[in-house]
């Protein structure tokens, strides 16, 4: 009996999703109570992805594999399943991102693993008014938990509304109203008067279960807050007790003051050359430890404007989404858009009717699109051909904007969710697929360099969230570093000089991978990728360009002294060599007018003092 329960619970650790059926049925025609099928193996097996999850050790696609083999179980499972039978979990719960919030990521991860722990799930997708909410809760008596996520600061305000309004339609005080997502805090969520305040899935299912086996809200309440508090406090200790003074080295790269100037410039062999230029500020930034600029580097100072050539505009519909902004678009390659109020961007949409590509290995019958070599007018060029040509009079570099990159495209076509399963369902076609997008810049770098010259490559692909990478390091390496190698060679080989990669998110792991792909630059380096540290180990390679959290500063109620001393405590922190003091966001614009603008203020008084 024991060992058809680790079967199960094997099949679903290493996603064998094509025999769990078989498994479960001979667990059952061996007499092995259904009950106990999914509590000792399909939970236990899904309490193990998520404590995986939660250490990093385990990533998305996993987890989405693991549970889809785990749905591929319960669905021979379920009629076998008594009705009101005594379960070591149950309950039920209701998910939603909120109203104006199209992510959903990081929702289904919480959906997953309420399912993986015995919940009953309503998924109500994402942006959700909070009458929804409401309307679920007051549907269904048994609902034990509401989880609402907010992965956008301009809506985090809708999570107050969904916590005041479950909280007046549940007269009985039994639901837990439970709040997460890249934006929040334990700080917001006391603030907004939530129940649970978690920083990832795993955690949330944790506190759901504690809840549903005679777990009083409040104590369970109590419980996350400490844990949250605690977590704060142990990296706010880290940060102020590491010794970044314990070698020369260090002092050097992170107490940079005026006084060490003097022995640092002696040191690399610097000498007075006298004020720089904004290109050649830049470029011995570039030069790492062995650089001498002479101020920090102030933003994206470095050119005016991020080309939005043709090819962009075309294929990302950019009148609709930046010019003449649209709630909802579609662009030449067929995606949905929307652009919620105050995201400052616009945010694929998939469902009935909306996703591009459904079969993966269709993908070249499904995918129709405007090719990045279709004759543009010297009309159409006219404009952008004006701008880089102003930028270098100016001395500073022709910026080329690409986005989205590889990574994201995929996704913005299927879906992230389904995209995540197909790295390892349809290897194959997978690359097939990325190597006819890599084509395609390819081409479009073709036309773009022919008529602008630019010398910067601007490229945005994210590759994680705020807590880690989207893909394990070992499997974006295998599907993402020779086409990215081939892309950023070939800009180098058309006459462009500095590659920036922009990722907004925590991907410490995948520096390695950035440095060999050729990027310059890591824009968008979140601060919980701990940035000093990633500049020792990799600072004579790359630059990291980041560490001011638009998710800390920009944000509804800025105030400016507030990001002056956030931006001053950052720089402090990363220090002077292979860093660039920037916003994470990746463009040189702040969703919220002034907040960039006060960023550059403190830069440059900052460089003043250091330098």
């Amino acid at each position: 009996m024991e060992e058809k329960i680790e079967q199960i619970k094997s099949a679903i650790l290493t996603y064998k999703l094509r025999s769990i059926d078989a498994l479960v049925k001979t667990a059952l025609d061996a007499g092995i109570a259904p009950n106990s099928i999914l509590d000792d193996g399909m939970i236990a097996a899904m309490n193990e992805v998520g404590e995986g999850f939660k250490n990093n050790t385990i990533y998305m696609p996993q987890m989405l594999m693991a549970a889809k083999t785990m749905q591929n179980g319960l669905a021979v499972l379920k009629p076998y399943l008594s009705k009101g039978s005594n379960r070591k979990n149950g309950g039920k719960a209701v998910v939603g991102s909120v109203l104006g919030d199209v992510h959903d990521i990081g929702k289904n991860l919480v959906a997953i693993m309420l399912e993986g722990s015995g919940f009953q799930v309503t998924d109500l997708g994402a942006d959700v008014p909070y009458q929804k909410f409401v309307e679920a809760v007051k549907a269904d008596p048994d609902i034990t938990v509401v989880a609402a996520s907010s992965s956008m600061t301009p809506t985090r305000p809708a999570l107050k509304d969904i916590v005041t309004n479950v909280r007046a339609a549940d007269t009985n005080g039994s639901i837990a109203v439970m709040v997460g997502g890249a934006t929040m805090d334990q700080q917001y969520s006391d603030e907004i008067g939530a129940d649970i305040y978690t920083k990832d899935a795993a955690s949330a299912a944790e506190r759901a279960k504690e809840i549903v086996t005679g777990n009083t809200i409040k104590s369970v309440s109590e419980k996350s807050r400490s844990i949250a508090l605690a977590a704060e406090k142990s990296l706010a200790d880290a940060e102020t007790t590491e010794d970044l003074a314990n070698t020369e080295e260090k002092t050097l790269r992170h107490l940079m003051e005026a006084p060490a100037k003097t022995a640092r410039a002696a040191q690399a062999g610097c000498s007075d050359k006298g004020p720089l230029s904004i290109k050649e500020n830049l470029a011995e930034t570039l030069k790492h430890e062995k650089g001498c600029p002479d101020r920090f580097v102030d933003q994206y100072e470095f050119f005016d404007v991020m080309l939005m050539d043709p090819i962009l505009g075309h294929s990302r519909n950019l009148t609709d989404e930046l010019f003449q902004p649209k709630s909802e678009y579609v662009d030449g390659w067929g995606v949905h858009n929307s652009i919620p109020a105050g995201s400052g961007g616009s945010h694929p949409e998939h469902g009935p009717g909306k996703t591009v590509l459904t079969d993966l290995t269709k993908w070249q019958d499904q995918l129709k699109t405007v090719p990045p070599t279709s004759g543009f007018t010297d009309a159409e060029w006219a404009a952008v051909k004006k701008e880089a040509a102003e930028t270098a009079a100016a001395g500073k570099h022709v910026g080329l904007w690409m986005a989205p990159g590889l990574f994201e495209r995929v996704h913005f076509l299927m879906g992230m969710k389904e995209a995540l399963v197909e790295y390892y369902e349809h290897p194959e076609e997978m690359h097939d697929l990325i190597d006819f997008l890599t084509d395609w810049e390819i081409k479009a770098l073709d036309e773009d360099m022919a008529q602008l010259g630019a010398t910067v490559l601007f490229h945005h692909d994210d590759w994680g969230t705020a807590l880690n990478s989207f893909l394990d390091p070992d499997t974006h390496r295998k599907f993402f570093l020779k086409p990215y190698q081939k892309i950023y060679r070939h800009f180098r080989d058309l006459g462009g000089e500095v590659v920036i990669h922009h990722s907004d998110s925590w991907a410490a792991n995948l520096v390695p991978t950035m440095i060999d792909v050729g990027a310059d630059i890591w824009q968008g380096a979140i601060d919980a990728n701990n940035i000093p540290q990633l500049i020792d180990k990799y600072g004579d390679r790359i630059v990291f360009m980041g560490g001011i959290d638009d998710a800390v500063v920009d944000i509804p109620d800025w105030k400016k002294d507030s990001v002056q001393k956030y931006t001053r405590q950052k720089i402090g922190e990363n220090g002077s060599i292979s860093y660039i003091p920037c916003l994470t966001r990746g463009l040189g614009v702040s969703i919220y007018p002034g907040v960039y603008d006060a960023i550059s203020e403190t830069v440059n008084q900052m460089s003043k003092e250091r330098f």
